[in-house]
Parts: structure tokens; sequence; C-alpha cells
């Protein structure tokens, strides 16, 4: 078990580059049965040979990436402000934020879980489930269920994002991945032997959030790791301001994507339900691709926070180049495996030949850009990392915001089914661009001047 003074040591001292594979692995585990998970359910939905529930398992991830955008909002506010503190040497304010981090997410979540509860069938319209009354019926029934786990969801979403930031990667790894594994073990079981279909998926998903949860909270105050102490889990202006400002950048970029989502949804629905469901197949085995690079990034934050707190700013750059470099080798390598095998992937997703086919167009079209994406992914983190946060939102809400609504309005428009599969590469380039432009002040000054 290690103290508090030897993480800071190891973060602000050791060789940077075998340091960021030691944050990463655990994060790219972690990122792994995340992108894993996340494909599990549309996996075996899809082996009920129903586009309608494979199209509901779209549709509702919406729904999901929007309670994530919350979690993620308050997990990275909280968590970023910890890790400053903690560069500081402020043990009891980096407590008292992971308290207070940990209460606005329950309350949160009861709050949204009641109004969805209320509202649920206006809500699955909403999303973009009435292609068809059967598609209507099956999202309403995955809905009811995953409403119920909002709360817990959020609370673990929260706690990782507050032990990975603060460099205590296996911990938050170990919560979330069994509980993932859970869920990912009960899916058969409730979907296909006791034959509930999308609401086996569900409940699945429910017993995993909340055996993962628990596992974080119990890992809250070993290792030399923040405590969770009532006492101090009392939100006030100030403490509330930091995580808003602090998370904001996660939340405009997780709340578009679902925004844009839902939109490219309704936009595939004119297609009919197999768009759906090739449009979700599609966007799951992408995910696999991002998920090591996304990891390994997540080993680059803790490192760039916490090098910030304590002034170490030199070590920031170095460690950004090494990230860059690793991200970009390996989007390239997955960009050609997922491009050559485009319909072998597709077709473990769906029987359905209209189904491959559609997933296999769009994933193609996504692999084009797919190498240049690392510069995007941690542009974005480096900005929030260092307190950017204007600049970091901007970036972050880039490509599913700025250029991939209006992309896929236009394009669908003049181009039809072919403005469907290349509305999200066009998006992609335009936001690498973007990112390079907005953030070569931050690169070019903004640390140099800090260092002097």
């Amino acid at each position: 078990m290690k103290t508090q003074e030897e993480k800071f040591r190891d973060i602000t001292e050791a060789p940077l580059y075998p340091l960021l594979w030691k944050m990463a692995i655990p994060s790219m585990i972690g990122m792994i049965v995340t992108s894993v998970y996340s494909a599990t359910d549309t996996f075996f939905i899809g082996k009920l040979n129903r586009t309608e529930l494979t199209a509901s398992v779209g549709i509702v991830f919406s729904f999901i990436s929007m309670i994530q955008a919350v979690g993620f909002w308050f997990g990275y506010g909280a968590g970023n402000y910890v890790s400053r503190q903690l560069g500081q040497r402020d043990t009891n304010e980096a407590d008292s934020m992971t308290s207070i981090g940990l209460t606005l997410a329950v309350i949160t979540g009861l709050v949204i879980m009641t109004a969805g509860m209320i509202l649920i069938k206006p809500l699955a319209v909403l999303l973009g489930a009435n292609t068809s009354a059967e598609a209507l019926a099956a999202t309403v029934s995955y809905l009811r269920i995953t409403l119920i786990s909002v709360p817990i969801m959020l609370s673990g979403i929260v706690l990782y994002n507050v032990l990975r930031l603060q460099g205590s990667a296996k911990d938050s790894m170990t919560g979330i991945s069994v509980g993932m594994v859970l869920n990912m073990l009960l899916d058969p079981v409730f979907i296909l032997v006791l034959d509930m279909g999308v609401a086996g998926a569900a409940l699945a998903s429910l017993i995993g959030q909340t055996a993962g949860t628990a596992i974080l909270i119990m890992k809250m105050g070993k290792n030399g790791n923040t405590r969770i102490r009532l006492s101090l889990a009392r939100p006030d202006i100030f403490h509330i301001k930091q995580i808003l400002a602090g998370g904001a950048p996660n939340f405009c970029r997780q709340g578009i994507t679902s925004v844009s989502g839902i939109l490219l949804n309704n936009i595939a629905g004119t297609y009919g339900e197999a768009a759906i469901a090739g449009m979700t197949i599609a966007m799951r085995i992408l995910q696999m691709g991002y998920a090591l690079v996304i990891g390994f990034g997540q080993g680059f934050q803790p490192i760039c926070a916490i090098n910030y707190g304590a002034s170490k700013y030199d070590r920031i750059r170095t460690a950004f180049r090494y990230a860059l470099i690793t991200a970009t080798a390996a989007l390239s390598v997955f960009a050609v495996i997922f491009f050559l095998e485009a319909d072998a992937f597709a077709g473990v997703f769906s029987e359905k030949s209209d189904v491959c086919g559609i997933a296999s167009d769009i994933l193609r079209a996504m692999c084009i850009p797919l190498p240049f994406m690392g510069i995007y992914i941690l542009i974005g983190m480096i900005l929030q990392n260092i307190g950017r946060f204007g600049k970091a939102t901007l970036v972050t809400v880039a490509e599913s915001g700025i250029f991939l609504i209006p992309s896929a309005l236009m394009l669908t428009a003049v181009l039809g089914y072919t403005g469907l599969v290349w509305c999200k590469p066009v998006s992609s380039v335009s936001a690498v661009i973007f990112a390079v432009l907005i953030s070569r002040k931050t690169f070019k000054y903004d640390l140099k001047e800090a260092a002097q």
C-alpha cells in the first residue's frame, strides 16, 4: 500500500515514459472492459434476430450517454480539483471535494430517475423510438430498468474518475471492471436463457453497476486514496463551481455526443430500423479501437494535473509528446484492421445482410480519419488538466457538436444515405484541425509563461 507522499514522488519524479505506461495500463484494461461491455448488449440482443431490439439498444445508449455526461461532469470536475490539491499537499481539501462530488451525484441521480419514470414514453419517443410500435415498446422496457440504475451509475462514474485522476488507476480499474464483467456474465443468462430480451440487458447492467460502485466505495481511503467523509459532504457554492467548471468540457462533449446520437438515430430512422441498427454496430466496433487510446490518455491525465499543481511544466510537455506518438501509432493499426475486416466485424453482431452492409459502410468511412484522432483526444485532455476550461470545452464539443450535427443535416439532405455514411468522418477531420488551431497559443506560450 502506497502513501500519498510516495504517489506524489512517483508522479513528479519518476522517468516519464515508463510512468505513462504504469499509469495507463490499468486504465487501458478498464477501457477495454468498458468497450467490450458496451458491445455485449448489442451482441446478445443481435442473436435474437429482431432488428427493432438491436435498434432499441442504440436508442437507449443515447440516454445512457447523457447520464454518463453528467457523471463525467461531476467526476472530472471533482477529480481534477482533487489532483491539483494533492499536488499542493492539501489532503483535507481533497477529501472534502471527494465527499461533495459523491453527494452531488446521488442527489442528481435521484432527480433524473424520478423525472424519467414519470415521462418515460415521451422520453423514448424523443430518443428516436417512434419508428415502429415494436421499437417503442422495446425502448420503454429497456429504459424503465435503466432509470433505476441512474443514481448508482452516477456515483460509480464520479468515484472512478476521482480515484483515477489522483493516480490510483489500479483501484479505479478494479471497481469498474468487476462490475462490467459481472454484467457481461449475466447478459446471456437474462437475455437468452431467461428470455428477458432488452429488459434482461438492463437488469444485468443494474446488478453490475451496483457491484462495481460498492467496490469503488471500499477503495476510498485505502492505498493513499482520498476518503469519503460524511462530515465534509456538504455542497457549497465554491466547490460546486469548481466541479461545474472543471468538468464542463467532459459534460459538454458527452452531452453533445448524446444529442448528436439522438439526431443520427432520427436521421437514420428515415432509412429504416436497419440503418439505426447498422449505425449502432459500427459505433460499437469503432469504440474498441478508441478504448485503448483513451485508456492510455487517461494515464497521462493524473501526470498532467498533479505536475501542474506542483509547477513541473516541462514534464507535462514531454509526457504529452510521448502520449501523442503512442496514440497515433495505435490508431493507425486499428484503422487498417477495421477497414480490411469491416464485414467480418459487422457479422459478429448481426446475421442480417442489410444491417451488416450498412454497418460495414459506416465503419470503413470512419476509419479514414481514425489515425489522427489521438491529436484531438489528447489536446482536449491537456487543456482541461491545466485549467484551460474554455478552450477544453470548445475542443471536446467540436467533433460531435460544432461539426457533426451540421454535417449530418447538410450531407444527408444533399447526398441521402451516402451523407449518413460520411457525416462522421467529415466532422472528425474538421475537429482535428480545429483542435490544433485553438491549442497553438497554449502550447507556444501558456506553459512557457507559467514555467517562468
